[in-house]
């Protein structure tokens, strides 16, 4: 945890940088956003992986089935790169672009929950003795 101060302090530093360079070189403004963003990521992954590992281990001892988690890391997972990709294409300027991916993003995680969803309305039903 005591990596976030950095971060955000480096995050502040790069926004004043970034408020100058954008004004004389909008192509290098967005550039830099974008290697600042891939670094951190790059970084955090040791992080994210264990994050990972205690969700599968938590869904372990509360024997959840992975019929369940799986849909549930990968909506995660797809939520938090289309929010990447939104954000770059925002700094960039790309409105219509980021709307796109959002929208894109939100009909994957539909099409990803669908399985859940089917296995509610089964239970529902059962229940219900329909």
């Amino acid at each position: 945890m005591l990596w976030l101060p950095f971060i955000v302090g480096m995050g502040l530093v790069l926004t004043v940088f970034q408020a100058h360079l954008r004004e004389e070189h909008p192509q290098w403004a967005v550039l830099v956003a974008t290697a600042f963003a891939a670094t951190i990521f790059i970084a955090l992954i040791p992080h994210l992986n264990a994050a990972f590992q205690a969700l599968l281990n938590l869904a372990g001892e509360a024997a959840v089935h992975s019929l369940y988690l799986g849909p549930v890391l990968k909506t995660i997972g797809i939520a938090y790169l289309t929010s990447f990709g939104v954000q770059i294409s925002r700094e960039a300027g790309e409105e219509s672009i980021s709307a796109i991916m959002e929208l894109a993003g939100k009909l994957v995680i539909l099409l990803i929950a669908l399985p859940i969803l089917q296995a509610i309305l089964k239970a529902l039903f059962a229940i219900l003795g329909s």
